[in-house]
């Protein structure tokens, strides 16, 4: 006897040719919004804000900060858990802008 034979032991049985309830022919209300609300757009950014369009500055911060934690033991990043190095290059790629500024 399987695991799966046991717990199927306590499943009702199936009964074949039961017909599925019936669906009532009547046509149901439908909700339509009475008037269209504008919303401004809650973030504007430049077209897209990514690794690839941030300015030279961020991304060398985020290479240093990467580098370095991938090998110290003492950094767990999941943690905010830094050594005194770790800690300086986190806080400089947290103040380093993604954009330019216009």
């Amino acid at each position: 006897m399987s695991l799966l034979s046991g717990l199927l032991d306590h499943m009702p049985p199936v009964v074949i040719g039961t017909e599925s309830p019936k669906v009532d022919s009547q046509s149901r209300p439908r909700f339509v919004l009475a008037t269209r609300v504008e919303r401004p757009a809650q973030f504007i950014t430049a077209p897209h804000a990514n690794a690839a369009t941030a300015t030279p500055e961020w991304r060398q911060a985020r290479d240093q900060y990467l580098s370095h934690i991938m090998v110290c033991s003492s950094c767990y990043a999941p943690t905010g858990r830094h050594c005194t190095a770790g800690a300086h290059l986190r806080a400089s790629y947290d103040n380093t802008p993604l954009e330019a500024r216009s």
